[in-house]
């Protein structure tokens, strides 16, 4: 049995190098040109033998002759490009066209911020200057201190976070719905009263969650939780207080 030879598609011999494509309008149009330069060459040899062989014709005749050959040649150069080019707007409008990436493959997915993640203290911010410019006792600095992550859980329509610390009675609940409704809270600084917050879901997938409280040290805040890359959890957290604002950072590695 013989082996068949495999045919080579037009797009691979392309992509070959040293070959080179041709065109419709090169592989008909060329061969036409010559023809025409054959015909001419045949025409006026004609009229040079007919004037030796008879040198009575008149001038006139001849270049009347000469005349109308160029204008049928004129013609048909005319009528070939133009079904070159129809030919050509034929292939253009059949060609296959690249077909446009739908959205789901362009758009990045919008991560679910739902999991156990600890904190990073090397990397992260320091709360110093937050502590201090809420006037944080000794006792206080020492729980946030030895907090060790967060647990967040996601639906679709809730936010809820849990602080996660190494002491018992140092505990931050806090569940939000992502419609932007209002809800209260024990303050964060464990001082009497309640702050009121609100959580709202980002177009790029991040949550911010922005918090108001009364005197005394009253103040405003936000969080915004997002994930800059897979199994890492940023918290960008701005504090406005007395006249002053203090931004920082928390990271987190998911457990």
């Amino acid at each position: 049995m013989s082996a068949q030879v495999p045919r080579l598609s037009q797009t691979s011999r392309q992509d070959q190098p040293g070959v080179t494509p041709r065109s419709h309008e090169q592989s008909t149009k060329l061969p036409r040109t010559r023809y025409t330069r054959v015909q001419l060459l045949l025409f006026i040899a004609i009229l040079t033998a007919a004037y030796a062989l008879n040198p009575q014709l008149e001038i006139q005749f001849i270049m009347t002759c000469v005349s109308a050959l160029f204008g049928l040649l004129l013609v048909r150069l005319v009528f070939t490009r133009q079904q070159a080019e129809s030919v050509n707007k034929t292939v253009q409008r059949h060609a296959p066209q690249p077909q446009a990436e739908s959205a789901a493959t362009t758009q990045p997915k919008t991560p679910n911020l739902s999991g156990v993640w600890v904190k990073d203290k090397a990397a992260s911010d320091s709360m110093e200057p937050t502590l201090k410019l809420m006037h944080v006792n000794r006792l206080i600095r020492t729980a946030v201190k030895l907090v060790k992550g967060v647990e967040l859980r996601q639906t679709g329509n809730s936010f809820e976070i849990i602080v996660l610390s190494g002491i018992l009675w140092f505990k931050i609940k806090e569940q939000y719905p992502l419609t932007g409704e209002v809800r209260q809270f024990k303050r964060r600084d464990l001082r009497k009263g309640l702050h009121r917050g609100t959580a709202e879901k980002l177009p790029d997938g991040a949550v911010c969650i922005t918090l108001e409280w009364d005197d005394p040290l009253g103040g405003v805040g936000t969080d915004v939780f997002y994930i800059p890359a897979p199994g890492l959890l940023y918290v960008d957290s701005t504090i406005l207080m007395q006249g002053q604002t203090i931004k920082y950072r928390t990271i987190y590695n998911k457990h």
